[in-house]
């Protein structure tokens, strides 16, 4: 494992050694990202639920089972003839008048077994496959989402090593400065340079120190918004490696066909049009079993007595006061809707990914000329420096090139981590798995 040494040494030197650093790898970072991000995990338990709904269509084609167990005692004439009946224990004396009209009181405790099957159900059925592809469409939806968030981990990771080198070259311009500074005033004590030329000095190497506590607040928050995204606390974050060029292979084969959000539209659209067409089926009739067994005895849970009985159910219900209507009109609007939608999307999609093509070109170009010119800045301050000490340049010179040496570095990585991105962009909106 390769520590850049130069990093650590900035790191030390601007936090003093109050602050123990915490190496990461890229790698660790999103392994991380994929245990414990919250997001991630929210998206997961919306995904389940979806499947819980799913599931709870197989309504549409599995028995219900049910067992119950009643107890009951009455003097009721009616129900006392019944319940014996029920019982089996009716005899030739239950018959006479009196018993008939002022029967005893009589217990009754009854166990039922029910079932009930779905036989022709077709609105259900169609609904379970429409439910069914909405789950598939949000788990290819969380799988873009996951790929969106590695995404923004490889962004991250950039902007803590760029950072980290702001504060390099910001560490390295205040060296400069400094120095700058001592020759100056000590032309001053010569008397060849005038107090304002002290003074400007002082201005520059304070906006360098200004510039130093605001990179290394902006390292801080990087580091804290790291271990946010990792739902985790720790110290301050230092990169296995710094900011570097990374020349991604480049495809020209578009693959957005196998883009998971892609996949997920159109998922949504056969999810539509399946709900849209279970509305349809709401007009064909229903055709559902039932039977039961029940147990009649005078004692608990005892078994006497039995029966059964079991038929079936046709229902077709041929007019609903025009509710049947508007559901399909709705559903229609929906279906239009959601097609719209995805046409939308991807065409939007495929514009990004040109577009971020186009970027990676332009970051590319910006680059090389950003490197050329910070040669060209390195090769100005040098000549200016060297020819301020032999008293051929003015101070103002020499810090204005000082200034533009640091602020062309400072472009130079910047620019080197849009490039980056950019390249990772494409990868990203090409291909999403």
């Amino acid at each position: 494992m390769k520590i850049n040494i130069t990093v650590g040494f900035v790191f030390l030197l601007s936090f003093g050694f109050a602050q123990e650093s915490q190496l990461i790898s890229l790698a660790e970072f999103k392994s991380k990202i994929e245990q414990n991000n919250r997001s991630l995990q929210a998206n997961e338990q919306e995904y389940l639920q979806m499947k819980a709904e799913f599931q709870s269509a197989n309504a549409a084609f599995l028995p219900q089972l049910s067992a119950s167990h009643t107890a009951f005692r009455t003097d009721n004439p009616v129900m006392a003839f019944g319940t014996l009946l029920n019982q089996g224990v009716f005899t030739e004396n239950d018959f006479s008048v009196d018993n008939l009209n002022n029967p005893s009181p009589i217990s009754n405790f009854v166990t039922t077994f029910q079932v009930e099957q779905p036989l022709l159900n077709f609105d259900k059925l169609v609904m379970r496959s429409a439910l069914k592809s909405r789950s598939e469409a949000q788990a290819y939806q969380n799988a873009f989402k996951k790929e969106a968030l590695l995404l923004q981990a490889d962004r991250l990771y950039m902007q803590l090593q760029l950072a980290y080198k702001r504060v390099e070259v910001i560490e390295k311009s205040k060296l400069t400065a400094k120095e700058n500074l001592r020759v100056i005033e000590d032309f001053y004590e010569e008397g060849l340079l005038v107090k304002s030329d002290v003074l400007s000095a002082k201005v520059r190497y304070n906006e360098v120190e200004n510039a130093l506590q605001k990179a290394n607040n902006e390292l801080q928050n990087i580091s804290e918004y790291m271990h946010y995204m990792m739902n985790e606390e720790g110290n301050l974050l230092l990169p296995e490696n710094e900011l570097s060029i990374q020349m991604l292979p480049s495809s020209e084969a578009s693959e957005l066909a196998t883009r998971s959000d892609l996949m997920a539209m159109d998922l949504s659209v056969e999810a539509t049009e399946q709900m849209k067409k279970s509305a349809g089926m709401m007009y064909l009739p229903s055709l559902n079993a039932f039977g039961n067994v029940q147990y009649f005895d005078k004692d608990v849970f005892g078994t006497g007595a039995q029966n059964f009985f079991v038929g079936a159910s046709l229902q077709w219900n041929l007019f609903e006061g025009g509710s049947r209507i508007a559901k399909n009109q709705q559903m229609k609007a929906q279906l239009n809707k959601t097609r719209i939608e995805a046409e939308d999307y991807k065409a939007n999609a495929a514009l990004e990914l040109q577009q971020a093509k186009r970027t990676v070109l332009e970051a590319e170009n910006k680059m090389n000329r950003n490197k050329l010119s910070l040669e060209q800045a390195e090769e100005a301050y040098t000549i200016r420096k060297n020819r301020f000490e032999e008293g051929l340049e003015r101070t103002t010179d020499l810090l204005n090139a000082e200034v533009m040496l640091a602020n062309q570095n400072l472009l130079y990585q910047q620019s080197i981590f849009e490039f980056n991105l950019a390249q990772i962009q494409v990868q990203f909106l090409g291909n999403a798995k």
